[in-house]
């Protein structure tokens, strides 16, 4: 566990502590990420099963910054909890802080810090960033702990090519197919949950390609909405698939 160090703080810039998990998930989670700002440091402070999803939507809220994430396979004992009620299995996440230099923070810069503080910590999972060539970055779940605690590298299934034909559908219903085709070609299945419906299945367009990555063909289907709509690619321990959710991004 890493210690903030306050004094240095402003002339490292960027520092990070992170997280205690217990047996069990805890039952004090906070919805959202709480920010401060003390002489010209901003601290944030996630607790949740995924700490550092809820990290970015506190940076999407302040900053504007819109950055999809995506899960890894937690599967381990390492790596998942009980939730509190027992019924159901959630990534051992906890607490996690991360403080930079608020003076005109570049995006790029602190999401890379962000995500080595997080993989310096005790949380679960391990993550890369990545960056398009249209200037949209992914934080991608890219490893998994063992039992023993080794990390294990894993396939992100968004980088799964896939062979679509070019026909023009809502965008609701290309991101249904793209995810029926995750499910047929890879370990987990891939259900799209939780969505803009009405703008999804208001916007036409047409995707498709030959062993395109799936994330390649889900930012084009997402191309007439870019800017309004990030995702969150949420591994679920219990019945152990993904589950797409599709966000309207907050206005900054």
């Amino acid at each position: 566990m890493r210690k903030p160090q306050r004094a240095s703080l402003l002339a490292s810039c960027l520092l990070c502590f992170a997280c205690t998990r217990g047996a069990s998930a805890s039952a004090s989670y906070a919805k959202d990420a709480a920010i401060t700002e003390t002489g010209g440091a901003v601290r944030i402070t996630a607790n949740s099963p995924r700490p550092l999803e809820q990290m970015l939507d506190a940076l999407q809220r302040k900053y504007g910054w819109i950055v999809n994430y995506e899960d890894p396979q937690y599967e381990s004992a390492v790596d998942v909890v009980n939730a509190a009620d027992e019924k159901f299995k959630v990534p051992a996440g906890g607490n996690f802080t991360f403080e930079f230099s608020g003076a005109a923070p570049d995006e790029e810069k602190t999401l890379q810090h962000l995500v080595d503080a997080y993989n310096k910590s005790k949380n679960p999972g391990h993550f890369e960033l990545r960056r398009t060539e249209d200037s949209v970055f992914n934080v991608v779940g890219i490893a998994a702990h063992k039992d023993n605690g080794d990390l294990v590298q894993q396939k992100a299934p968004f980088d799964r090519p896939l062979t679509l034909p070019s026909q023009e559908q809502t965008i609701d219903e290309t991101v249904t197919h793209i995810c029926a085709e995750l499910s047929k070609r890879g370990h987990s299945k891939v259900v799209l949950a939780i969505s803009p419906r009405k703008l999804l299945s208001q916007n036409r367009v047409v995707v498709g390609g030959n062993q395109v990555a799936a994330r390649e063909l889900l930012a084009k289907s997402l191309l007439v909405v870019h800017g309004k709509i990030y995702w969150r690619l949420l591994f679920d321990p219990t019945s152990k698939s993904y589950y797409l959710d599709l966000h309207l991004a907050h206005a900054s």
